[in-house]
């Protein structure tokens, strides 16, 4: 089973491949596509 990525930065999901999805009160929900599906991820902007 994965895990959830957490990403520190903006920048650094978007590096990543990821966009963003929705605003979070901490920051962002950004999301890639992948073989399998949708793949989530966390900006943590505190």
């Amino acid at each position: 089973m994965a895990g959830l990525m957490v990403f520190r930065t903006l920048a650094d999901a978007l590096r990543a491949g990821y966009q963003v999805y929705d605003r979070t009160a901490d920051g962002y929900l950004v999301r890639t596509r992948t073989s399998a599906g949708w793949a989530i991820a966390i900006v943590s902007c505190k």
